[in-house]
């Protein structure tokens, strides 16, 4: 957006105003920053500001419009203008904090194409701003701070200050860039929810072309206006892409986020379209993998709809439930059927005051399977729900009163067992375990 001062002069102490204003705000120590939490680094987030300095490995284009203060990144005054990353991403988790001087005004940058070229129409830029600033009082509903600028207008709450916080705290702010769909949380607020690929066969809501609307990928990066936004906790986990250290540990991927493909997957294919980089079962039925495995370590997310229903397939037989087990309808269910556990035969662990480790429905959750020998075990957002040593069953009924045989197999297919609840999973990959 372009600034609304004009003069100079008024500019000038304007931004020396805020800037002493912002800086008065950072605390000289403050515990837990610029570092990934254990979950995020088992989730593959990669840090892009170590607190310290802006790193030419990682960004690229204005460095110097830039400044790093206690911690953060700050725009310069007035002279900051575009940051962005060296290297390009298509579908991420974008995670940072940012916060506002008043009348504050930046931008954040996807699938920009160059540092050389207009991001808000070369790419996607999502608006940072201090709506509620007297200058701001003429905006477009599609300049208000969450937008996609001049695209999609981001939802507001005048009561709830369009859940930003008081100018001087730091919010928090998440970008999921999945195919055309774009989503922007703040403060835990969902503010944008868009499908970008309605506007293929329309026009934008500011009339202008927007070429770059449609990139699969670009670059990342904070779009300066002069205005001393502050940045800090900034990290990317890119969807659908093996990590470089699961490249080195041997890790395959098994969905590249566009395809099911026939080589790697078979039976019921029809049933679990993909949809913005996210494998989705509409039909039900079984989507297993061709190859079979024996020991392995097997990585995925998945997000479930209200009262969800879906299993993974180990060793072309056991289940381990995927499951939304708070809602009314599973209220009464037995032990074993719980997410996590080895259904029919080992309950997982629960903890209800915790909501079982589990993110609240809508929000994705990362879950890991790890099986060598006899030894099963289940870890739902970084939490272990099931340890279990299935030897201990051979020969006796489960909990269900039955022999559950394929306990017992050696190997075979990895998969997912629909029940025509559209339960989605993504960044689906495997090791092979050696014996």
């Amino acid at each position: 957006m372009k600034k609304l001062m004009t003069n100079f002069t008024s500019k000038t102490i304007y931004f020396g105003f805020c800037f002493l204003f912002v800086c008065s705000f950072f605390p000289l120590a403050e515990a837990a920053q610029n570092v990934l939490s254990p979950e995020e680094r088992a989730e593959g987030f990669q840090l892009l500001f170590d607190g310290k300095h802006l790193s030419p490995k990682i960004w690229q284009s204005a460095i110097d419009g830039y400044l790093v203060k206690n911690g953060a990144i700050v725009c310069r005054c007035p002279k900051g203008v575009n940051l962005l990353t060296a290297k390009e991403y298509g579908d991420f988790v974008l995670r940072f904090e940012f916060l506002l001087p008043p009348g504050g005004n930046n931008g954040v940058g996807i699938r920009a194409e160059s540092p050389k070229k207009d991001a808000v129409y070369h790419g996607m830029e999502i608006q940072i701003l201090d709506n509620n600033a007297k200058e701001y009082k003429k905006l477009k509903p599609y300049q208000s701070h969450g937008s996609i600028y001049g695209v999609v207008p981001a939802k507001r709450n005048a009561e709830k200050n369009d859940y930003l916080k008081p100018i001087g705290e730091w919010n928090v702010e998440e970008i999921t860039a999945s195919g055309s769909k774009i989503k922007v949380v703040l403060n835990d607020e969902t503010i944008i929810d868009a499908d970008i690929s309605e506007f293929k066969d329309k026009s934008t809501p500011d009339g202008k072309a927007h070429p770059g609307l449609h990139r699969e990928k670009g670059f990342l990066g904070f779009l300066g206006h002069g205005y001393p936004v502050c940045f800090r906790n900034i990290r990317v986990k890119e969807l659908n892409v093996l990590t470089e250290k699961e490249k080195r540990e041997g890790f395959q991927l098994l969905f590249d986020g566009k395809t099911i493909s026939p080589e790697i997957w078979k039976n019921d294919i029809q049933g679990y379209p993909v949809e913005n980089g996210e494998i989705v079962c509409r039909k039900g039925g079984t989507l297993a993998t061709l190859k079979e495995y024996g020991d392995f370590d097997f990585r995925f997310e998945f997000l479930l709809p209200p009262g969800g229903n879906s299993g993974i397939m180990v060793r072309g037989g056991t289940e381990i439930q995927v499951l939304d087990h708070f809602h009314e309808r599973y209220k009464d269910l037995k032990p074993y059927q719980y997410h996590g556990s080895i259904y029919y035969s080992v309950p997982s662990k629960r903890v209800p005051e915790k909501n079982d480790f589990h993110r609240p429905v809508g929000q994705w959750n990362y879950e890991e399977i790890i099986v060598r020998g006899t030894q099963f075990k289940v870890i739902l957002n970084n939490e272990t729900i099931l340890e279990a040593d299935v030897a201990e069953l051979k020969g006796k009924p489960s909990m269900d009163g039955k022999e559950h045989p394929e306990l017992q197999n050696l190997n075979g297919s990895l998969g997912f067992l629909g029940h025509e609840d559209p339960v989605r999973f993504r960044n689906i990959r495997v090791k092979e375990l050696q014996k």
